[in-house]
């Protein structure tokens, strides 16, 4: 397809890098492939074309692209970006050419965060201050826009309330932690591993408590130390990591190891309920949650709630874009004035992401992106 090269500023047909997830016939595989030779993707009216310089990397997201009818037995691999634009459409005034940028790549497009160059719509990217890094911006956007949706769109959070985070040290509990401090919360937070623990002590303010599960002491004693740093209140709001939601479920051998080690993290659901407070908010990933009649009476009881935590959701509707851009603005604004940081303990490059893309499922420390130099 002619387009315009970044690089020589004449119409040749490019190819380019990009890895892709094989889900197979049944779309339940997840399969990375590494693509050498995709073809550069359209630019419509009101997109711009970005060279990639880093990508944060998560697994997909394989129920939701079932339950959209998404891709396909093909399905690009990383949406969190931060790059430079090399072409801009028609139409497009947000950004111009040469412009630093950071995106959330929609649920539905095409393109792969992981591959050398995307086409992103002017309205799902935000430009991105020089003082702040590709690979900063990348680590950070999309997880710190899950904790600023559960924070403050879900839980309504207010300063003086006690928030509880399940996993801290995670890429997206660590947001979480971040911001809660920032907007005046009381943080405790969990963490299953030393280095998970000493993460969270050098976090800046202190964090309030840290709970380290212990599987010899039954994970942690939650609901006695959630009403004891809470005055025997409980905690205003609660922002889970998912939870067990069957007995013993996390000694199913038909799991496979890395979803019975995240397991063995997480609480059950009585006794997250449980450690709420009156008017208590729980925020929850576990999409499948049932929830029993006394567990739901409990609930009533506190006049509680629960909001299901749905990271995608900015972005499968335009009809709260201009918060939804807001929220994205005010992200990088944070990131620049080191208010939030990433924790990157992972590097890799275009070429290496298939080698570890299944060791991301249960990470609980921190965040790993994809970054490339330029050719």
């Amino acid at each position: 397809m002619p387009v315009i090269c970044p690089s020589k500023e004449k119409e040749i047909n490019f190819k380019m890098k990009t890895v892709i997830i094989d889900r197979g016939e049944e779309g339940k595989r997840q399969t990375p492939q590494l693509l050498e030779n995709a073809s550069l993707p359209d630019i419509e009216a009101g997109q711009v074309l970005v060279e990639i310089k880093a990508c944060g990397l998560s697994t997909i997201r394989i129920d939701l692209l079932q339950e959209l009818g998404l891709h396909g037995s093909k399905a690009p691999l990383g949406r969190d970006i931060a790059g430079i634009v090399t072409h801009v459409g028609t139409g497009v005034t947000s950004c111009r050419k040469g412009d630093e940028v950071v995106a959330v790549l929609p649920l539905d497009s095409p393109c792969s965060g992981c591959a050398e160059y995307c086409v992103v719509g002017e309205y799902d990217l935000v430009v991105k201050p020089m003082r702040v890094s590709f690979q900063d911006a990348a680590a950070c956007i999309g997880d710190a826009v899950t904790a600023y949706t559960a924070l403050q769109c879900m839980g309504k959070m207010i300063s003086g309330d006690t928030v509880f985070v399940v996993n801290g040290a995670s890429s997206v509990g660590s947001m979480v932690v971040q911001l809660a401090q920032h907007w005046g919360g009381k943080v405790i937070a969990t963490s299953s591993s030393a280095e998970e623990t000493s993460y969270l002590q050098n976090i800046k303010p202190q964090i309030g408590q840290i709970l380290e599960t212990d599987e010899a002491l039954k994970k942690y004693a939650m609901l006695n130390q959630c009403l004891e740093e809470s005055g025997g209140l409980g905690v205003d709001c609660i922002i889970d990591d998912g939870v067990i939601v069957f007995p013993n479920e996390e000694d199913d051998l038909t799991l496979n190891p890395a979803r019975r080690r995240q397991l063995k993290t997480l609480p059950t659901k009585h006794e997250i309920i449980s450690a709420l407070a009156v008017g208590g908010r729980w925020i929850t990933k576990q999409s499948n949650l049932q929830i029993d009649p006394p567990d739901s009476r409990l609930l009533s009881l506190k006049a509680a709630s629960i909001c299901y935590l749905n990271d995608t959701v900015w972005t499968l509707s335009c009809q709260q874009q201009g918060k939804y851009l807001h929220i994205l603005r005010d992200i990088i604004d944070k990131l620049a004035d080191g208010v939030i940081r990433p924790n990157i303990t992972r590097t890799v490059s275009l070429e290496g992401v298939c080698q570890i893309y299944n060791s991301l499922e249960g990470q609980t420390l921190g965040k790993t992106i994809m970054i490339r130099d330029s050719p």
